[in-house]
């Protein structure tokens, strides 16, 4: 390019920084290489051929489109552009994670920002297919491709009515709360899981009057049917803490009950240096005393 523009071997070693017979030894490569002649001297001045002004004009576009390509590659390094696809746990889309995104959005507004929300064998499956970046599950994944790592850890707790008898005692063993009708989440959410479990050790069954879907919106018909005395119900304690303190439901102490709800901060490994996932975890985790 260099030679065509200045049309001199000698001056274009000279700007180039390099001898004058290395010059002629690339050029001549080339025309080795595709054949045909790129320069014609004319007296001491050297002029494009036809083949040397169609090889010009294709070697300046190609070196736009590296230009652009270098210039959006730094765009992205620099998050002016770009995705970020995000998902949730249905518990994780009920409190803290679309404020989470929220933030992220009005920082980085530029960049085209999603948000999923799903069961956790769901979301650890698209986190594998490359369909979500980053993700909020309610335990650790199970593939070795993924990183996980808690994020927020919260306390199962026993809820009922105000006017429930048994919101009217200090504590109740677990065993008589087991007598009462139980509303609880399906099968399958992180939270039924740990209850069946509990109160295997129980002896007992876990048989709930009411099953609830652990989907967005299950949380507050959970609570819905436990303010309106159809039984006790067990929730994480960031979801009723509003609750409690307007007077609409109680927290019945259960002694003998220590359950805790986590949700974990997964990511693909290999995806977990890129610019965006960085950008968003570093918001995540400032964030977090919010909750």
């Amino acid at each position: 390019m260099t030679v065509a523009k200045i049309k001199s071997f000698t001056h274009a070693a000279e700007k180039l920084g390099v001898r004058q017979p290395s010059v002629s030894l690339v050029i001549k490569d080339l025309e080795d290489d595709l054949q045909v002649r790129l320069f014609e001297k004319l007296g001491h001045k050297i002029n494009l051929t036809a083949a040397g002004e169609l090889l010009v004009q294709d070697a300046e576009d190609i070196l736009s489109k590296v230009a652009g390509l270098r210039e959006r590659m730094d765009e992205l390094k620099g998050l002016k552009k770009g995705k970020l696809a995000i998902g949730g746990s249905p518990s994780s889309a009920a409190s803290f994670l679309p404020f989470v995104v929220d933030s992220f959005k009005k920082q980085f507004s530029w960049v085209d920002t999603t948000l999923r929300i799903d069961r956790t064998a769901n979301l650890e499956k698209r986190l594998l297919d490359g369909d979500l970046d980053v993700a909020i599950l309610g335990r650790t994944p199970k593939s070795p491709l993924l990183v996980g790592e808690l994020y927020q850890q919260d306390d199962i707790v026993a809820i009922a009515a105000p006017d429930h008898p048994l919101a009217k005692k200090s504590s109740v063993p677990l065993m008589r709360i087991a007598r009462e009708p139980i509303i609880a989440e399906e099968k399958g959410s992180m939270v039924r899981d740990q209850l069946e479990e509990r109160f295997a050790r129980l002896g007992i069954p876990l048989m709930p009057k009411m099953e609830l879907s652990s989907q967005i919106g299950a949380r507050d018909a959970l609570k819905n049917a436990v303010a309106g005395g159809l039984g006790v119900g067990f929730i994480t304690r960031c979801h009723v803490k509003s609750d409690v303190e307007a007077g609409r439901l109680k927290i019945v102490k259960v002694p003998d009950f220590k359950l805790k709800r986590n949700n974990y901060l997964v990511v693909h490994k290999s995806r977990q240096s890129t610019p965006m996932v960085q950008a968003f975890v570093k918001i995540l985790k400032r964030e977090k005393g919010r909750w």
